[in-house]
This record gives C-alpha cells, structure tokens and sequence, in this order.
C-alpha cells in the first residue's frame, strides 16, 4: 500500500461516528499492519468515564478501516488490542486495534454504504419504512407507538437530569460549535444546522448552557434543550443495540458501525440518544422493560427514520490530526 492510498483510506474511515463527533480514532502504519489509536483528549471524561463510548468509536473506526481496505480488494487481520491498555506503542494514545494486510479478498458489500451513512437529529420523513427481513441477534427494533413514546419520555428525563451536572454542560459546551465563525466548525464537534437549530434556538442553548443555567433551571425554563420528543417519536424505528457482557468495545464498535451501514442500505439516517447510556438508571430500565438477558449490556440507544440525501459535507478532522 502506496502512503497516497493510505491517506485515502483514512479519509473513508474517518466517516464512522463518535460521541459528540469528538473523533478520538488515530491511525498509523507499521510494517504490514495499521495501528487504530485513541486519543484521551477526544474522550468525554464526563459523559464516558470508563472510555466505553470511547472504545466503541474506536472499533467503529476500525471496521471502516477495514471496509476501506476490503473496497480495494485488500483482505486484513483484526487484533483487539483494547484490553492492555498500552500506553507506550502509540505515545499519547491507548492502543485500541492492530489491523494486518493479508491476501486480496472480494469487496464487503456493505463498505459503499461508508459514503452514504449520515446522522440525522430529526425529525424524519413521515414515509412507510419496508424493515422486512432486517434482524440481528444484538439489537432490538422497537416500531410500536407506546415503546417508542416511553423511550422518548426516558430521554427527555435521562438528559435533563445528565445536564443539571455542570461538568456535563461544560463537556457538550466544549463540543459544541453554535456560532459561524468557530474555528473547529469544519471539524468536529456538533454545529447548528447538525443539531437543526435556529440562530436564535442557538443563542438561547449558549446562554442555558452557561451561565443563565441555575436561574432558567428553577423557572422550568432548561426542559427545552432536552426536548428531543417531536424528533424521537418521528422516528421510523428505534434501535436497541446490545452485545456480550464483558466484549472489548472495541469488537462492539466493529459490529456497531455495521448496524448503522445496513440502515443507511435501508434508507434510514440515525441519531444516537446518548442519554438513555451515559445515565445508568435509564439504561437499566431499559433493560428491565425489554427483558434484556442479564448476559448482555445495552450499549447505544439510536432512532432511526428516512431524511432524504445526505449532507454535502461532514465535519471531519483533516489527515494531519488523524494520522500519527
């Protein structure tokens, strides 16, 4: 692999999603082998704590990888390297997956989907969705009105009591990118228009998110920056994503990222309530309410729904930052 081409490929992996689209996947050639790496300064120490979320994003970014590879007949090996916790291959960054060059295989099917995936806050289309056929052994589709109008009450709660924590409103402030002239608009993070706000919906979440917070909050007035309903309850379907209590999220980000190409296969963009798994008594009941086994762990909550072409462009870190 020529490093023009390599440079290529990471600009098609660096398509798959993150929290708060903080992007904390880094790249690197060794030998034979790319490094996935991730970046404790693009974890949401708040909101992920346990690097969960981080590690997902991680695998994620890894399968992208390796759709990338697979569109140009590349095979490649895959060595989850999450446990360790090695701090010292990749200075400044946890080892997250060794991805190995191995013969030429046929394209994964799923990798011209990398282009076509986009999130979508909502709402959606109001359209019928064919999900005939469409099953996986670790998600849970929920299509009923009264699920889908429960979880949609749950998240509102989940994130109104998540951002009472002001260390919560300082981390989604840090990765916010309201005004026009930001200089990580093109970036990262989440801008006006991802989040389908106005320019003066953004003003007033600037000042709820700061100071202005303690006294909006006691006149009732923040249950608006949680107010996701109208999009929630819009949403074709709403997937319950979980895997094997005790898997690396690493290997759970791989076969996330999968999950969301065949939606996008389907037509559907998605849009993930974070809340409902950054807070733990929303996830359990969660659990509780679809009778989860207890041998699994919910891991991301996402509405799904059709939202017509994709953006034009993504914010996306440029090459040099992604690259080590």
């Amino acid at each position: 692999m020529q490093d023009d081409e390599f440079r290529q490929i990471v600009a098609e992996a660096r398509s798959a999603p993150s929290p708060l689209n903080s992007q904390p996947a880094r790249w690197t050639r060794k030998g034979d082998s790319i490094l996935i790496g991730c970046d404790p300064d693009a974890v949401l120490s708040v909101s992920d704590p346990g690097w969960l979320a981080a590690g997902l994003a991680c695998g994620a970014a890894s399968e992208a990888t390796i759709l990338a590879l697979s569109a140009r007949r590349f095979g490649a090996g895959f060595t989850d390297q999450w446990a360790g916790d090695d701090r010292d291959t990749l200075p400044g960054l946890r080892l997250a997956a060794r991805i190995t060059l191995e013969s030429e295989t046929a394209p994964d099917p799923l990798a011209r989907q990398l282009a076509r995936r986009f999130m979508h806050r909502g709402p959606y289309e109001e359209r019928e969705v064919d999900l005939y056929g469409w099953t996986r052994r670790d998600t849970i589709l929920v299509t009923d009105r009264g699920r889908r109008e429960w979880l949609a009450d749950l998240f509102e709660q989940s994130a109104i009591s998540h951002l009472r924590r002001p260390e919560a409103r300082r981390e989604l402030v840090r990765w916010l990118r309201l005004g026009p002239r930001h200089p990580r608009k093109r970036f990262d993070g989440l801008d006006r228009g991802k989040l389908g706000l106005s320019p003066r919906a953004a003003i007033e979440m600037r000042g709820l998110l700061g100071p202005l917070w303690r006294p909006a909050d006691l006149m009732g007035l923040t249950a608006r920056l949680s107010g996701e309903g109208p999009q929630i309850r819009s949403a074709a379907v709403i997937a319950l994503f979980h895997r094997p209590r005790g898997e690396s999220p690493v290997t759970s980000g791989r076969a996330y990222l999968r999950l969301l190409l065949e939606a996008a296969k389907l037509g559907l963009a998605a849009w993930p309530m974070g809340a409902l798994t950054a807070e733990p008594e929303a996830r359990q009941e969660i659990a509780r309410q679809v009778g989860l086994d207890p041998e699994r762990r919910l891991l991301r909550v996402v509405r799904l729904g059709p939202a017509g072409d994709p953006p034009e462009r993504r914010a996306r870190r440029p090459l040099e930052e992604l690259i080590v």
